[in-house]
C-alpha cells in the first residue's frame, strides 16, 4: 500500500483510544485498500468486517477465516435479503468482541463504491452499538475515520485520512438506531471528501538523508520491473475502478516475490550463500525504504 500511494496523510490520531471497547466507522471508496489503510492507521488490534458473499469462494472463505474477519449480510444480497435473523450471529460475535475491550472496523455505507460523496449509512453499526450497551457493555466508543483519494486506482498518488470526533455511547441520549446513524454520518461527513482532492497531490515535505536516498533508489530500481507487469495484469483484470489498487498491490506481492525466488538463487551461483544473503537483505531494505522511510505517513 505504502509503494502504491506516495503519501498517506493522517491527522487526528490522537482521537482513537488507545483501549476500550470501539467500533471504527469509515468511509468505503476502495474495497479491500480501505481496510488496509484502517489496519495500518489504527493504532490497537483492529477486528474486520466484510460482506459475508466474500466467503462464496475458496480464497475469500480461507481469507475470512484466517483474518477473523465477521461477516455480515446485506439486504441487497438475497439469499438473505428477507431474513430478519441473518446477522444475528455477526452482531453476537462483535458485542464479544467489545465486551473483551476489542475494536471492530464497520464500513456502515454497506459497500464500496465510486460516488463523490457519503452515500446512505445503514443502521447496523449503531444498533449494534446500541444492543452491546443494553448488554451492559460500557465505556463503546465509534470513532469516525473519513478517506479522501487525489486517485485511488493510480500509483504515486496521496491519501488523506481524518480521524472524526468519537461518540461516547454512555453519553449517548437515547436508544433511537436512525438518530445514532444520522450522527455517524454526520461526523464522517466532516471528515470526508473535504477540499479539492486534486491539491493532495502537491509534494509535501520529506524527511530523508542521503543513504536513505540511494537505498530508496535501490529498491525502486530492483522492484520497478515486477511491479510493471503486476500493474499491467491488474487494469487488464479490473473490472472496475474499486479493484484497480487492490489487484495492484496482490499481484505487486506475488511478483515481487517471484523475483526474489528468480534474483538471490542466480546470485548464490554466481557469488556464493553470503553474497546472495546481502543481496536479498538489500532488496528487503531497499523496498522499505522506497515503501515508508523516504514518504514517512504524515500524521498530527
Amino acid at each position: 500500500m505504502h509503494w502504491f500511494y506516495s503519501d498517506i496523510r493522517i491527522t487526528g490520531l490522537d482521537r482513537i483510544p488507545l483501549r476500550g471497547p470501539m467500533l471504527v466507522a469509515m468511509n468505503h471508496q476502495n474495497a479491500l485498500v480501505d481496510a488496509m489503510l484502517a489496519l495500518d492507521i489504527v493504532p490497537r488490534e483492529l477486528r474486520i468486517t466484510a460482506k459475508a458473499t466474500l466467503g462464496d469462494s475458496l480464497a475469500g472463505a480461507a481469507l475470512m477465516k484466517v483474518a477473523h474477519i465477521v461477516p455480515l449480510s446485506r439486504a441487497s444480497d438475497r439469499a438473505v435479503a428477507h431474513d430478519p435473523l441473518r446477522n444475528r450471529r455477526a452482531f453476537e460475535a462483535i458485542i464479544e468482541e467489545l465486551r473483551a475491550g476489542g475494536a471492530v472496523l464497520v464500513f456502515p455505507e454497506g459497500t464500496s463504491h465510486n460516488d463523490p460523496e457519503l452515500g446512505p449509512l445503514r443502521t447496523g453499526l449503531a444498533r449494534i452499538a446500541l444492543r452491546a450497551r443494553e448488554a451492559n457493555v460500557h465505556d463503546i466508543s465509534i470513532v469516525p475515520i473519513g478517506t479522501t483519494f487525489a486517485d485511488k486506482g493510480e500509483p504515486n498518488t496521496v491519501v488523506s485520512v481524518q480521524i472524526g470526533e468519537p461518540i461516547l455511547m454512555d453519553d449517548w441520549p437515547d436508544d433511537d438506531a436512525h438518530r445514532l446513524t444520522q450522527d455517524v454520518a454526520n461526523r464522517l461527513r466532516t471528515v470526508s471528501f473535504t477540499g479539492d482532492v486534486r491539491a493532495l497531490n502537491d509534494p509535501a515535505e520529506t524527511r530523508r538523508n542521503m543513504l536513505i536516498r540511494i537505498a530508496a533508489w535501490w529498491g525502486r530500481v530492483m522492484h520497478d520491473i515486477p511491479l510493471r507487469i503486476a500493474r499491467r495484469q491488474a487494469i487488464r483484470l479490473s473490472g472496475n475502478e474499486d479493484e484497480t489498487a487492490m489487484y495492484t498491490m496482490t499481484l505487486g506481492l506475488a511478483a515481487t516475490l517471484v523475483s526474489y525466488l528468480i534474483e538471490v538463487p542466480f546470485i548464490w551461483a554466481l557469488f556464493g550463500r553470503v553474497v546472495a544473503l546481502v543481496f536479498l537483505a538489500s532488496l528487503v531494505t531497499g523496498a522499505y525504504c522506497a515503501a515508508y522511510t523516504e514518504r514517512f505517513p504524515k500524521r498530527s
